[in-house]
């Protein structure tokens, strides 16, 4: 695998994405509010798609949420193309896995916030003031067959310091929800272990 972890997976149906459509909580701009998914100790996390384009090889788009009445958000960066993870066997097609698939960049204050939210939400003190500038994952779709990522959701797994050079206390997992379609981001948390990592390689001000 280049040098990167070998992964575990979870191919738990979509959930959220299916069933959620019509019941979002929002505040009174209109965005969804962060975590009213959030359940059974774990921080799921719904955003909005706004200014979706493309180019010839990524999707770009910011996401949007609101936590304690004021907007949160991130620029966020996908390769086109994404193909299924897994082949009919359900063994991983090595092929279809996407270094640096999904990109976070800071987008101002709205950003610092985000990354502010989470840590509270996690628990995780100090909370830091400043989101970093970027952050690259590596992505995985935890589907088999055909998948288009602009008329149905995908399930995503990306993977924070993944790299052969990454320390492994630096190594993190979550499920990044896509429905373009529909507009919607469901950025879940896959493991409780993983809150540390993901918080100090998000922030600029944490080590």
């Amino acid at each position: 695998m280049g040098g990167r972890r070998e992964w575990v997976f979870c191919t738990a149906p979509l959930g959220h994405i299916k069933n959620c459509l019509m019941q979002l909580q929002v505040d009174e701009s209109g965005l969804p509010v962060l975590d009213q998914f959030s359940e059974e100790g774990f921080i799921d996390c719904v955003f909005t798609i706004e200014r979706l384009r493309r180019d010839a090889k990524y999707y770009y788009f910011h996401m949007s949420a609101s936590f304690d009445g004021e907007p949160v958000g991130i620029d966020v960066r996908v390769v086109q193309g994404v193909k299924a993870g897994f082949d009919a066997n359900m063994e991983l097609n090595k092929e279809h896995v996407y270094y640096e698939g999904v990109q976070f960049n800071r987008s101002g204050r709205e950003s610092d916030r985000l990354i502010s939210a989470l840590a509270r939400l996690y628990k995780f003190e100090p909370a830091p003031a400043r989101m970093a500038s970027a952050e690259s994952f590596t992505a995985i779709a935890l589907h088999q067959g055909e998948i288009d990522l602009e008329s149905q959701a995908v399930k995503i797994k990306i993977f924070g310091n993944d790299g052969e050079s990454d320390d492994e206390d630096d190594y993190y997992e979550s499920f990044f929800n896509l429905d373009l379609r529909n507009g919607l981001v469901f950025w879940n948390e896959k493991d409780q272990e993983y809150r540390d990592p993901l918080v100090r390689s998000l922030s600029a001000d944490v080590a």
